[in-house]
């Protein structure tokens, strides 16, 4: 019998952390109206279960990377260890609807290779963490980065 009373606890526990975490979000939207309005669509991208789970779980990156090459290395924020299995999309480039994708190896790489020069969404998505998108620009101008650097949280 005291099965059904612990479940009952968890339920009620779970019930309370969803009114909080909307509570939450009823408190902040309003401060984060401007980005919420411009996120970006995310058609063809690959979706997380964690995205399907809490919708959506995204970190958008403002500042575009500036590339001459699609390389680079993905982490956890908080520890900087090196995540293996992310995968890495970009579409484009421009208003082109193509979407190339790449993972990473076991010490967080990724490279898509034969990518032509233009402005491209990308998104990084791995179960558990949050995604993060933003622009790249690839480019042989001054100035192009060698490598693009990710840094993801652990999703709610």
């Amino acid at each position: 019998m005291g099965g059904g009373a612990e479940a009952g606890e968890r339920n009620e526990v779970a019930l309370m952390k969803a009114w909080w975490i909307a509570g939450l979000f009823l408190v902040c939207a309003p401060l984060l109206g401007a980005q919420a309005s411009a996120a970006p669509d995310l058609t063809g991208f690959t979706r997380s279960s964690t995205e399907r789970m809490v919708n959506p779980n995204i970190h958008p990156i403002a500042e575009p990377f500036q590339v001459s090459s699609v390389s680079g290395t993905i982490s956890a924020e908080r520890s900087g260890v090196a995540l293996a299995e992310v995968l890495f999309e970009i579409r484009g480039p421009g208003t082109e609807k193509k979407i190339r994708r790449g993972r990473t190896d076991k010490h967080g790489h990724f490279k898509i290779s034969h990518v032509p020069q233009g402005t491209y969404l990308f998104k990084a998505t791995l179960d558990g963490f949050q995604s993060v998108v933003g622009t790249i620009v690839v480019s042989n101008a001054r100035g192009a980065v060698g490598e693009i650097a990710i840094h993801m949280s652990i999703g709610a």
